[in-house]
């Protein structure tokens, strides 16, 4: 049986509610006179005229930082698990959206005075600037559909490890960019490709 050093950090979330001057001074004074310390309760040294309540849950957040087996050379980060679950995330929440407006693919129009650019690299690992024109989803994957800047030429990525797939803020711009078409937008016809 093997020992590991498993690193996390607890996080509890709450609110001071303070009587102060400004945010400035508000936010000081929650800095420098109110704490938790681990085997005691929340506190302040400030008077209750200036505290005037907090709310706090008793159960923090927990966050598995990095696990490394003792005698193990480096730590074994697990942020890579934690950036595929979230890019796994974000595409499920484009396909929800997708799915909540009976579509499997969008289009985004030309016009567009926001659009998402990606960089996808050819076949020789050449970069090219593109702009993300449509999506389209299937039960397990994500189509991103693209037009190089220079060329017009028309790209699609089938894999995550191309173009702007694997990304997650290129990801979240793109679920931002159908959220935006399809949430605001008074007038959506249902659009489906085949598969």
């Amino acid at each position: 049986m093997n020992k590991y050093d498993v690193r996390v950090r607890y996080a509890f979330e709450g609110t001071y509610t303070v009587a102060a001057d400004d945010r400035d001074e508000a936010k000081r004074m929650v800095a420098q006179d109110c704490g938790l310390v681990l085997g005691g309760n929340i506190h302040t040294t400030l008077d209750d005229d200036e505290v005037t309540d907090w709310k706090f849950g008793c159960h923090p957040d927990l966050q598995v930082l990095s696990v490394r087996q003792r005698g193990g050379k480096s730590p074994m980060s697990v942020f890579g698990d934690r950036i595929e679950e979230l890019r796994k995330d974000i595409i499920e929440a484009i396909r929800q959206l997708l799915h909540d407006h009976a579509m499997n693919a969008v289009r985004f129009p030309e016009e567009d005075d926001d659009p998402v650019w990606v960089i996808w690299f050819s076949d020789n690992g050449d970069p090219y600037e593109c702009r993300v024109t449509g999506l389209r989803v299937t039960d397990s994957s994500l189509t991103v559909i693209a037009e190089d800047k220079e060329s017009g030429d028309e790209v699609e990525c089938y894999s995550p490890f191309e173009l702007g797939a694997k990304n997650i803020d290129w990801l979240h711009e793109m679920y931002e960019a159908v959220w935006r078409q399809l949430e605001e937008s008074e007038k959506v016809e249902p659009q489906t490709e085949e598969q």
